[in-house]
């Protein structure tokens, strides 16, 4: 007799199995009771393995034992309290303490009453369970599991054998289950299996219910002689394992969440089941844990959107309570640490979701002295970022020895050598340096040599302490720290799962990528005398410029807010969001400002935008801009994230800011304009991957910079399974020492010199003079050349040995004592900062542009595993000389790669603009003062009569202009603006300086009448002013020398002046008064003003380095807060993005020049006598 394949069959061999694995019984649905919930037979058989409850039962309630208990759990369950609830903690009953379950004990033998209760449970399978009284009484689920009698999961099942699938009985669930019956409500899991899937659900809400995947593969493997889907009745389902997910795993908490239609919070409660790889990768640590104690190291491989973050919260409280034979705690506190706060903070809510008892997390954003304070005393569960470990160091007192398990988010960037050893020094004792291998400090013969075997220890793996490391994209170091073998992790999750399980978006499947076709001319090529510039550093420049370029950016801009209001913006329900990715800060506040622009120009204003990067920089127009001064709300950091969950903001734009660890999921479309690689292309572009359904469909990613086969290359890495080759050997720090000591510049003497004056806090001041001695004598008389080979040899044994450090297995406190010397003595090494050749700028042009499409479609993956081969130490480059080439030879080798391919047609606007410069209808306009709307209107016209009348030249830039309005919009008032300074400067005005500063005298005069009591005259004020801009410093800071006195010469000695061309040569003014600032500072010191950690100064350090500007905060009298007032006006004008529009009244004008004028007389007047 052939058997049939149908759904009986199946259901049928799944109880069986069931039935004859321990601690299970079968039983009847008709011996369920559907009114009171429960199998009271069940019930009443555990309550009578409980004597002592029993009997205090029975002399309250003689005969009425069950009835009683049944009646008090269905009024919990009416009340709200969860069947969770009652299986964990049970209830009283006048005073007896009812339990529902007994959970496996870990230490008690099986003498212990609490075995005994344990092994009384009984897990009770039942077929066909009718669940209703209702209308649909007559439904009926498949199979349902009952602990001692009170249900705990359904499951509907499908046979493929019979035509139907999962898909089938997730229909049944959403579309003939009652998501309000009492029973389907309150059970905490329904699963849908067939033959080959199984998939979940803690909650039924019709249509709108969510089913997530249960497979320990994106598709399961078969298995020889059962379904693929065995390993749920013979794992997941066994009676041990479900009371450990009752214990441990199934979560039920309160979760505030957002209404939009009504735009309120409101709070819910929620159930959370783990995914089959949260479970198995929990169990397998905790059985590793068991095995092997502390001291060991795993790595989990879970992609993004594996729910790393309650994978790490299971981890962190199962850990917690582990305990050794003895009933001791295997490790007495858990660390959870991230790099980054965001991070921080979504860990933190998961772990605290997820604490049964009251003050087991303690929670440390903020706060060193909180951090050690957690540590010092009895917390379980400690969540921090790791840099706070080193500041935490002086306020612990290390008591006595603890064991840690330390818990690590995005561990391939978390934790670097120093942050490592931090941790290490902050978590240990003396006694458990002495526990490492190879370490005992009375063996040393010097109290500095014990120091630096401490030191070195606390860069090693040590025995009280176990990593378990989490990352999506491990590196080779990651492997090798804490992979199983050092080659592949404990657990892998794959994106490739993630993707095909639906928990992530594949970013890779709508990829268009845009080239930036360019060709670059000379200014005015001579063939006499052509000035020759270094290959590497020119091209250098060139890339820069192009980068910079203001009539690129505005064509990427145009595209961008086009696509996005044309296309992106109606997806994902109209709620779509975008991420605009920039390669530097001022690209940042660049695009910031023409997107808003062209959005305000073009659309109405009809979405905002907000922008992400650190500190403060200077966009391409000289203005000082921060997140505070271009966001509304002066939002700044993590705020940014939050304004951006607002409907009216559709676009952010970042620069090295919210490219990880970010999660937003209406983010739809990226625009790419940064070189991307490896990791951080991954890690950027799945920014888009979250999963929002049933709106979010798809994504999109448009790249104007890298190539689809680099992007393709660096998803394969990660797509599947990813194995290690290769070695590193500690053996291999020895090689890179003696390669800094085959120089022979420094002795043992001076490094245990250098390292004992660094110990001791009244003899560090000597170490710069030690050290600038060995450099002034010994270093500086080697050449260039050589002198960077060897900075170079000695930065890579800093780099390299605190990574190989953390390798090996032996002691030598000598390795470490040349560590620390050579880490500071790095820093006193000359290096020659790289001069690029910026006049090249004003020899080349831009000709010809087109963004052309180069790739549109899907970056096919492949289904198999790669291999990530160990980085090599190699050797260190030298400087090589560099050819010399002429501005002719540069532009054929940039311009060489889309040789033949543009054409007239990808001419840029430069003809149109010389055309409109000669026209005399447009200088007459701008002479005669014509108000903003005409001057728009007349530019514009002219515009267009120009390119129709060239039709055949201009062909591609007017389909350009007619397809992208705000593009032509944009470019019209950049032409308006541009065109009133040349207006201006093409005049015949005549440069008399005498005269100029007598009319500078004379309307300056009554700022300074009191002031210059205390200064120089007013008239050698300003005679020293002209004399900063008359005098040679360096290129970049005599650049505005001309552009300053043309200003001036307009603004008081032009009578014909229009108040469009003063506002012009006023914001002239207010941009260059920061680089006229460091130009009197170079004049001063014979050098440049630096910022902060060798970057450009800004106007903010420019202000710093003037002790008469920076007082000027602090001033008490009237003259000193007049000018202290002028300073934070043009600060504010520099940074306000409004001083674009073009209506100022010239009274305005006016007074705003005064203002300008005086702060920079107060500056040169403050400086004369250091200049003299």
């Amino acid at each position: 007799m052939i058997n049939p394949l149908n759904e009986t069959v199946f259901e049928e061999h799944i109880a069986e199995y069931l039935v004859n694995s321990d601690l299970y019984n079968q039983r009847k649905s008709t011996q369920f009771d559907i009114e009171r919930l429960c199998d009271p037979e069940m019930v009443e058989q555990f309550l009578r393995q409980q004597p002592l409850v029993w009997s205090k039962l029975a002399k309250l309630f003689p005969g009425k034992e069950v009835s009683t208990v049944i009646r008090e759990y269905n009024k919990r369950i009416d009340r709200g309290e969860s069947i969770l609830q009652v299986i964990r903690k049970g209830f009283t009953v006048s005073g007896a303490k009812i339990k529902f379950a007994q959970f496996k004990p870990v230490l008690e033998g099986e003498g212990t009453d609490n075995y005994r209760l344990y092994r009384a449970n009984r897990f009770s399978v039942v077929r066909q369970m009718r669940y209703s009284n209702g209308e649909d009484r007559g439904n009926e689920l498949d199979l349902c599991i009952l602990l001692n009698g009170i249900p705990l999961i359904t499951m509907e099942l499908k046979n493929e054998g019979s035509g139907q699938n999962y898909m089938n009985g997730i229909d049944q669930y959403k579309n003939h289950r009652d998501p309000q019956n009492r029973m389907l409500r309150n059970c905490l899991v329904h699963f849908v299996m067939d033959n080959q899937y199984v998939f979940m659900t803690t909650k039924l809400a019709g249509e709108q219910t969510t089913f997530l995947p249960f497979n320990r593969e994106a598709v399961n493997p078969p298995i020889d002689g059962e379904y693929p889907t065995a390993y749920m009745w013979q794992q997941i389902l066994q009676a041990d394992s479900l009371l450990d997910l009752l214990e441990n795993f199934i979560k039920r908490y309160e979760e505030v969440y957002e209404d939009k239609e009504r735009n309120i919070q409101c709070k819910r409660m929620v159930t959370i089941f783990p995914r089959f790889h949260q479970l198995r990768a929990v169990r397998k640590l905790r059985r590793y844990v068991s095995e092997e104690g502390p001291g060991n190291n795993y790595l989990i491989q879970h992609s993004a959107g594996s729910g790393k973050t309650k994978t790490m919260a299971w981890l962190a409280h199962q850990l917690a309570n582990m305990t050794n034979a003895d009933g001791s705690a295997i490790f007495d506190s858990i660390i959870m640490v991230t790099d980054r706060i965001v991070l921080n903070r979504n860990m933190a809510e998961d772990v605290i979701n997820f604490e049964t008892t009251a003050g087991t997390v303690k929670d440390i954003r903020k706060g060193s002295r909180k951090l050690a304070d957690a540590l010092n005393g009895e917390n379980r569960i400690i969540i921090s970022t790791v840099q706070k470990f080193a500041f935490a160091l002086d306020y612990l007192k290390h008591e006595h020895s603890k064991t840690y398990a330390v818990i690590v988010d995005e561990a391939h960037t978390a934790i670097g050598s120093e942050a490592a050893k931090d941790l290490v020094n902050a978590l240990s004792t003396d006694e458990d340096f002495k526990k490492n291998v190879d370490y005992d400090p009375e063996e040393y013969d010097s109290p500095l040599d014990a120091l630096m075997a401490q030191m070195q220890n606390s860069r090693k793996m040590m025995k009280h302490i176990s990593y378990f490391a989490f990352t999506a994209t491990p590196k080779d170091k990651t492997f090798v720290l804490y992979g199983k073998d050092g080659k592949e992790p404990q657990d892998l999750y794959s994106m490739k799962q993630a993707i095909d399980e639906k928990f992530i978006l594949d970013v890779t499947q709508n990829y268009v990528s845009y080239k930036t076709m360019f060709e670059l001319i000379e200014k005015n090529p001579t063939e006499d005398e052509q000035q020759l510039f270094e290959k590497k550093k020119a091209l250098r420049v060139i890339s820069e410029f192009l980068g910079r370029d203001k009539y690129i950016k505005l064509r990427k801009a145009s595209m961008i807010v086009d696509q996005f209001m044309k296309f992106t913006i109606n997806k994902i329900n109209h709620q779509a969001k975008a991420m605009v990715v920039c390669d530097s800060r001022q690209a940042a506040a660049d695009y910031k400002q023409i997107i808003d622009r062209i959005i305000r120009e073009e659309y109405n204003g009809a979405i905002k935008t907000l922008v992400a990067f650190s500190g403060e920089v200077i966009d391409s127009n000289g203005r000082k801009c921060t997140e505070a001064n271009m966001n509304d709300g002066n939002v700044t950091d993590n705020d940014i994230a939050e304004k951006f969950e607002e409907d009216d903001y559709k676009i952010l734009i970042v620069a090295e800011k919210f490219q990880t660890g970010f999660d937003q999921k209406l983010l739809h479309t990226m625009f790419v304009d940064r070189s991307l690689g490896g990791i951080q292309c991954i890690q950027t572009l799945s920014r888009l991957n979250r999963t929002y359904w049933p709106y979010k469909e798809d994504t999109l990613v448009i790249d104007f910079r890298n190539d689809a086969e680099t992007v393709r290359k660096s998803f394969q890495k990660y797509y599947t399974t990813t194995i290690l080759t290769g070695e590193m050997d500690p053996q291999r720090v020895y090689v890179l020492k003696e390669d800094v000591e085959h120089w022979n510049l420094f002795n043992e003497v001076e490094v245990n010199n250098v390292c004992e004056k660094l110990l001791d806090k009244e003899a560090v001041a000597g170490v710069p003079s030690l050290l600038n001695k060995i450099v002034n004598e010994r270093v500086k008389p080697l050449s260039e050349e050589d002198q960077d080979k060897y900075r170079k040899l000695v930065n890579r044994f800093v780099r390299q040995y605190g990574f190989l450090a953390q390798l090996m297995n032996f002691t030598d406190p000598e390795l470490e004592k040349f560590y620390v010397f050579c880490k500071v003595f790095y820093k006193f090494l000359p290096y020659t900062k790289e001069t690029l050749p910026m006049e090249l700028l004003n020899l080349i042009d831009l000709d010809k542009l087109r963004v052309q499409l180069s790739f549109e479609g899907a970056l096919k993956l492949e289904d198999k595993p790669e291999e990530l081969k160990a980085t090599r130490i190699g050797e260190v480059g030298t400087k090589t000389e560099d050819e010399k080439k002429s501005v002719a030879e540069l532009l054929d080798m940039v311009n060489s790669p889309f040789a033949g391919i543009l054409n007239e047609n990808d001419k840029i606007i430069k003809q149109l603009w010389e055309d409109l410069l000669k026209d005399p209808e447009v200088l007459d306009a701008f002479r005669a003062g014509n108000s903003y709307d005409v001057l728009m209107n007349i530019i514009k016209e002219k515009f267009d009569d120009a390119i129709v009348d060239q039709i055949d030249k201009y062909l591609n830039f007017k389909e350009l202009l007619d397809k992208e309005k705000s593009f032509s919009f944009t470019l019209i008032n950049k032409f308006v603006q541009a065109v009133a300074r040349q207006t201006a400067a093409a005049s015949s005005l005549v440069y008399d300086e005498a005269e100029l500063k007598e009319k500078i005298i004379n309307a300056m005069q009554d700022e300074f009448t009191v002031v210059c009591k205390n200064m120089r005259p007013l008239s050698e004020i300003v005679d020293n002013l002209f004399f900063i801009l008359t005098t040679t410093s360096i290129p970049k800071l005599d650049g505005i020398d001309t552009l300053l006195k043309e200003a001036l010469n307009n603004i008081y000695a032009n009578p014909n002046i229009t108040p469009i061309v003063k506002q012009a040569f006023f914001y002239s003014l207010v941009q260059k008064y920061e680089a006229f600032l460091k130009k009197i500072y170079y004049l001063i010191h014979d050098e440049e003003l630096e910022g902060q950690d060798g970057k450009d100064a800004t106007l903010a350090n420019a202000i710093h380095a003037f002790k008469c500007l920076w007082n000027l905060k602090h001033a008490k009298d009237e003259d000193g807060q007049k000018f202290a007032s002028y300073l934070q006006k043009l600060r504010d004008w520099r940074n306000d993005e409004a001083h674009n529009a073009p209506n100022s009244t010239e009274d305005e004008i006016n007074l705003a020049i005064k203002v300008v004028m005086a702060m920079y007389l107060y500056a040169t007047a403050y400086s004369i006598t250091d200049l003299e």
